[in-house]
């Protein structure tokens, strides 16, 4: 099993370079996460890293088994004050080894894939080392709710054309990894770096 952690730090301090460059403007700026801007977004990371499962389950309980009025009630624990205060909140969880219960790989996917929804409507994709690509596509491509990629990819072919990575048999559609992680995840606006055979197809169920 790969070593996940590491690879968690590593991406924490690539996102935290990032938001210091960002202006207070840009932190109120829409994310591919609709109904959460950048501020909120980072809140939501944070709330992630400080996760205990006690306090997962008593709020899962609390809400009524609704995970997402969880998630939102949680973040806001993490999201007021300005910019600074909130990045603040952020950096101080860059090394914390705590995740939400599930998988190993949850915490990489979760810092990897909303970085991008926060770097890519601000037009400043992420750098990702070809380990963490492979390592997360690999994790994801199998999965099934919530995540639903296993069901997305059936019948094609995807193939990275930045790393050493492809999957699956069929129509095929290339692009970079991160783009195609983010694809078998729901986010349709990914494949605009994307082509290939398949393309149409994975679009229609990125959005269904």
């Amino acid at each position: 099993m790969p070593s996940y952690q590491p690879m968690v730090h590593a991406e924490r301090q690539s996102l935290s370079d990032f938001l210091a460059t960002l202006t207070p403007d840009q932190w109120t700026r829409p994310t591919y996460c609709e109904k959460w801007n950048v501020q909120d977004l980072v809140a939501h990371l944070t709330a992630a890293g400080n996760i205990t499962a006690p306090h997962f389950f008593a709020g899962f309980i609390k809400t009524g088994f609704k995970f997402d009025d969880f998630v939102e009630g949680d973040l806001k624990n993490y999201s007021g004050g300005n910019p600074a205060d909130v990045k603040s909140r952020f950096d101080a969880i860059i090394t914390s080894n705590r995740k939400p219960p599930g998988p190993a790989y949850i915490a990489l996917g979760e810092i990897m894939v909303h970085g991008e929804d926060i770097r890519r409507p601000l037009g400043a994709p992420g750098e990702h080392p070809e380990e963490h690509l492979v390592t997360l596509a690999e994790a994801y491509k199998k999965t099934g709710a919530p995540l639903r990629a296993k069901k997305r990819l059936e019948g094609l072919k995807l193939q990275a054309t930045d790393v050493d990575w492809s999957t699956g048999a069929g129509p095929e559609v290339r692009g970079p990894c991160m783009s195609l992680i983010l694809a078998m995840v729901g986010r349709e606006t990914a494949l605009a770096d994307c082509e290939g055979e398949g393309v149409d197809t994975l679009r229609a169920r990125a959005t269904a």
